[in-house]
């Protein structure tokens, strides 16, 4: 009776084993993540902001007219006390290409050329560049750095060219 027991319970695993793998949510790449980042951006979502960013989380920004650039430093705190801040449409980054790099250890570094949307206008553009870390959870946004070049009605092919 044990064997009989023991055969119709490993079947029954191995039945139910493939379900499981197949419920289990693929691991997002580290573009996609991005891709998430830029959404829930759009629709106004801190929380799943909140979900993408590492614990210590940074980001850079070179701002303002070619004459008097500055660099603005944001914190996490910030970065998601902003987006609580905001209605869906108001942001909406446009990515216009990519590349990314993934380290096979756990670090991973996506660069985009990209359009930014203000309450639908083109505001500005330029190169973004984000460093992730692979942690349980998936791929954590750790640090982000960009060029915010201001369009002034001008296009942005001839503002942020194609290198």
């Amino acid at each position: 009776m044990i064997p009989r027991l023991v055969f119709v319970a490993s079947v029954f695993g191995m039945l139910l084993a493939p379900g499981q793998l197949l419920a289990a949510e693929p691991q997002r790449s580290p573009i996609e993540t991005i891709e998430l980042l830029h959404t829930a951006l759009r629709n106004a979502d801190a929380k799943t902001v909140d979900s993408l960013l590492h614990e210590d989380y940074h980001g850079v920004s070179l701002q303002g007219p070619a004459d008097h650039r500055h660099v603005y430093v944001e914190t996490r705190t910030k970065a998601v006390s902003d987006v609580a801040g905001l209605h869906p449409g108001d942001w909406d980054v446009r990515v216009l290409s990519s590349s990314t790099r993934i380290d096979p250890t756990g670090m991973a570094q996506v660069w985009a050329r990209y359009a930014f949307y203000f309450k639908g206008k083109p505001n500005h553009c330029g190169h973004e560049s984000y460093v992730m870390y692979q942690s349980e959870q998936g791929w954590k946004i750790v640090s982000f750095a960009d060029t915010d070049n201001p369009l002034n009605g001008r296009n942005v092919d001839k503002v942020c060219p194609t290198q």
